[in-house]
């Protein structure tokens, strides 16, 4: 927990602040609790990361929403996951895996989730992206593609977090 505190200031030397953080691991072992102390910690903190840019204050969506959106909007529903206003924002991904995949709008179906993941691949060095689950890495191929999964390490310092539900 200490080194996620240094990582949320921009100071952690075992996690790289240029990187999102994957949480995984069972589920109620407190991934989504952990981001969303993250996030409100790291708000009031207004790290900077080595590269320069804020890791504070990101917006928190789960996956099954995301794909929601699309099914009710379109594409148009998922600029807000990789600009704002013209603007790289960061964003958690909360429970991906849980999702309808493919999420259909009309007669378009889409895996909503490896769409993104591939849009925010070409903004990593602009923008972090983070990401709970209790997918292992091997199932995340499976479900969004080799693509997605060799470019896990690139994006993530990938942390496990197992143990029994603490609910």
């Amino acid at each position: 927990m200490n080194q996620l505190f240094l990582y949320a200031e921009g100071r952690s030397e075992k996690l790289d602040v240029n990187k999102g953080l994957l949480l995984r691991g069972n589920i109620g072992t407190g991934k989504s609790t952990i981001m969303q102390i993250l996030n409100r910690y790291s708000y009031f903190t207004r790290g900077k990361s080595k590269g320069g840019y804020p890791i504070g204050g990101f917006r928190i969506d789960s996956a099954s929403c995301i794909a929601n959106g699309f099914s009710m909007r379109g594409k148009d529903a998922l600029e807000l996951y990789t600009y704002n206003n013209g603007i790289p924002r960061m964003i958690c991904f909360d429970e991906l895996g849980r999702e309808p995949i493919p999420a259909k709008y009309f007669g378009t179906e889409l895996n909503v989730m490896q769409y993104i993941f591939q849009c925010r691949y070409e903004l990593r060095h602009e923008v972090i992206t983070h990401v709970t689950t209790n997918l292992t890495i091997k199932e995340i191929q499976t479900i969004y593609g080799a693509y997605i999964a060799d470019r896990i390490n690139e994006m993530f310092n990938v942390l496990d977090l197992n143990g029994a539900s603490r609910r």
